[in-house]
C-alpha cells in the first residue's frame, strides 16, 4: 500500500505531509529538544561511530547524554540496538525518544541526522544547537535524484540550525555551533551555509586532500596521525592521543567528537583519557572471537570506498601470507544500483576469496542483485568456483566463508553491521544479526564449545 501511494501521490504532497507531521509530533511531545542541548551529526560516512564517540566523551566528562543512531540508542547508561532499519527515526518516534531523554534528566541529545531524514522533514521540530559535518561522498543518489540534491539535503540541515531559535540557560543564550571537517573539499560550502555564532574547523596538517583548508579558519590542527595494529594515534600541539578504535578513518570520527567536546569547554588534557577508552561501536569493525584461529570482523561498510578502506587496513595487518575472505552484497529496492557491480569489483581487487550473497533485497529478486554484484567481480578477474561464489542464503554464505578460513586469515561480514532485521518483499522483515550468525557458524565448525 505504501509503495502504491508513493506512485500515485505527487512527491510535493508527500513531502508536505512529512513536514506537517513533524510539526505535530514536536507539539505533541511539548518540544523536548528545547530542554536539551541537541547535537546533530550528518555526512556520508562515520555518523554512527562519531555519535557513539561523542556520547562516550561527554559521559566521561560527567554529563548525562541520550543518543539515536543507525546502530543503537542510549539514554544515559541505558543502551539498546536499533532494530527499526531506520537511520533516523520517524517524527513521532524521534520526538518521543527526545522526551524520554528529558524525563531521564539528560543534558545532551545526539541525533544521527541523515539526508533522507532531512528530505522527509524528520529534523523539523528539533531545535539543534550543534551541527557536525563528517564528510561527503556520492551516496544515496537514486533517492535524491543526483549528488547535488544529496549534498543540498546536508546543507539544508545546517540552514535549519542557523534559523533555529536560540535557547536560554540561566539568562545566557546558548550559541549555535558548526563542527566541520576541514579536510573535506566541501568544507567551505558547509562553513558558509552554517550562519552560526561559532564554527570549529579541524584538519590534518599532513593531509594532501585538504583542498579547502587553506581558505578556512582552522581551530584544531592535528599532527602525526597514524594507524597501528592496536588502534590509532595523533597529536594536537603538545598533547598526544591514542585510541583502541581500528582504522585510520576513525581518526576523523574521533576528531569530530573531540571538537564537539572542545566547543563545550573541555580542555585538551582532560580529553586524553576519554579518547583512550573509547569502546567499540556495535557492528563497526566488531571482532567475533570464540577461539577460532582466524579473525572474523563484522562491519557496516556497504559501498566501494568504505569497503576498500576496510580491506586495505586488514591487508596491512596480515600481509600477503594470509587470505582476506569477504561476504559482499548490495541492497535492493532500487537503492544505489550503481554500486552493485562496483562492490563486486572492489572485493576481488582486495580479497583472495569473495562470496556474493543476499543483504536486504526488499521487493527485488535477490538473485538479480547477486548477479549484478557477481558481474562486477567477474569483470575484475574473478573465477567462479575458484575464488568467487554466489551463495544466496546469507547464513550459508557465512558458513562457507568460515570453512575457507585458515589460521591467520581474516573473514569480513560486510554491509549489515549490527542490524537486527533483514528486509524482504512486501514490507516483510525477519530477525537477523550477522554477529549471532557468525557465532553459530563457528559453533557448527567446532569452535567456542
Amino acid at each position: 500500500m505504501k509503495a502504491l501511494l508513493k506512485k500515485i501521490i505527487p512527491e510535493r504532497l508527500i513531502l508536505s505531509y512529512h513536514f506537517w507531521m513533524a510539526k505535530y509530533a514536536a507539539r505533541k511531545f511539548k518540544h523536548p529538544s528545547n530542554k536539551l542541548i541537541v547535537i546533530g551529526v550528518t555526512g556520508t560516512k562515520g555518523k554512527s561511530t562519531t555519535c557513539n564517540i561523542i556520547w562516550h566523551i561527554l559521559t566521561q566528562l560527567g554529563y548525562k547524554v541520550g543518543m539515536a543512531t543507525t546502530a543503537n540508542f542510549r539514554i544515559g547508561d541505558k543502551h539498546w540496538l536499533n532494530d527499526t532499519k531506520m537511520t533516523m527515526l520517524g517524527r513521532t518516534q524521534l520526538q518521543k525518544l527526545l522526551s524520554d531523554m528529558v524525563e531521564a534528566g539528560c543534558q545532551y541529545a545526539i541525533v544521527e541526522t541523515s539526508s533522507e531524514g532531512v528530505k522527509q522533514s524528520r529534523h523539523i521540530g528539533i531545535n539543534y544547537d550543534i551541527g557536525v559535518f563528517t564528510n561527503l561522498f556520492p551516496e544515496h543518489l537514486d533517492a535524491h535524484g543526483g549528488f547535488e540534491n544529496y549534498k543540498q539535503a546536508k546543507l539544508d540541515f545546517f540552514t535549519h540550525i542557523s534559523q533555529s531559535e536560540l535557547k536560554q540557560d540561566n539568562g545566557r543564550s546558548i550559541q549555535k555551533m558548526a563542527i566541520i571537517n576541514g579536510n573535506s573539499k566541501y568544507a567551505t560550502e558547509f562553513f558558509q551555509t552554517a550562519k552560526v555564532g561559532t564554527h570549529v574547523v579541524w584538519t590534518r596538517q599532513s593531509d594532501s586532500t585538504a583542498e579547502e583548508a587553506d581558505v578556512l579558519p582552522i581551530n584544531i590542527r592535528i599532527t602525526d596521525p597514524r594507524e597501528t595494529k592496536d588502534g590509532v594515534a595523533f597529536s594536537i600541539g603538545e598533547y598526544n592521543y591514542t585510541s583502541p578504535l581500528l582504522g585510520d578513518w576513525n581518526i576523523d570520527n574521533i576528531m569530530a567528537a573531540l571538537s564537539v567536546a572542545v566547543s563545550q569547554g573541555a580542555s585538551y588534557p582532560e580529553l586524553i583519557q576519554p579518547v583512550a577508552t573509547i569502546p567499540p561501536v556495535p557492528g563497526r569493525m566488531e571482532t567475533i572471537n570464540v577461539g577460532q584461529p582466524f579473525k572474523v570482523i563484522v562491519d557496516y561498510a556497504y559501498e566501494p570506498k568504505s569497503l576498500a578502506l576496510l580491506y586495505e587496513f586488514a591487508r596491512k595487518q596480515v600481509g600477503d601470507d594470509h587470505n582476506l575472505i569477504t561476504l559482499i552484497s548490495s541492497t535492493g529496492g532500487g537503492r544505489d544500483v550503481w554500486r552493485r557491480a562496483a562492490n563486486g569489483k572492489v572485493a576481488v581487487e582486495h580479497c583472495n576469496y569473495v562470496i556474493v550473497t543476499d543483504e536486504d533485497p526488499y521487493d527485488e529478486d535477490p538473485m538479480e542483485i547477486i548477479n549484478e554484484v557477481a558481474r562486477g567481480a567477474l569483470e575484475a578477474g574473478a573465477v567462479e568456483g575458484e575464488n568467487m561464489w554466489r551463495v544466496p542464503q546469507r547464513f550459508h554464505a557465512i558458513q562457507q566463508a568460515m570453512k575457507l578460513a585458515q589460521p591467520g586469515d581474516v573473514v569480513f561480514l560486510t554491509a549489515k553491521g549490527s542490524e537486527q532485521k533483514m528486509c524482504l518483499a512486501k514490507g516483510k522483515k525477519i530477525d537477523w544479526d550477522d554477529r549471532a550468525a557468525a557465532k553459530e557458524a563457528l559453533k557448527q565448525l567446532g569452535y567456542g564449545k
